[in-house]
């Protein structure tokens, strides 16, 4: 199945939290670059993310792994990141 992806939607999240990345990657001891790139959907096909980098993820910011990460077609993934 080389047409899914994982879409992460930790720039939306936080958004709405009004939370920084830099601010996030300060709370839960995390390189900047890599919650940057988390946000930004950078190279998702090819990421590898540690479950420590997750369990953090989801507990500081109160949210279900459905709610931070969603799998789509890539044709989908395109238009999500368009948006």
């Amino acid at each position: 199945m080389d047409n899914v992806k994982l879409h992460c939607h930790l720039k939306e999240v936080l958004r709405e939290r009004g939370l920084s990345e830099k601010k996030l990657s300060e709370e839960i001891g995390e390189r900047t670059k890599t919650i940057n790139d988390l946000a930004n959907n950078k190279d998702m096909n090819s990421r590898r993310i540690p479950a420590s980098l997750l369990a953090k993820l989801l507990t500081y910011l109160d949210v279900s792994f459905n709610e931070l990460f969603s799998v789509v077609k890539e044709k989908e993934s395109k238009e999500a990141t368009n948006k």
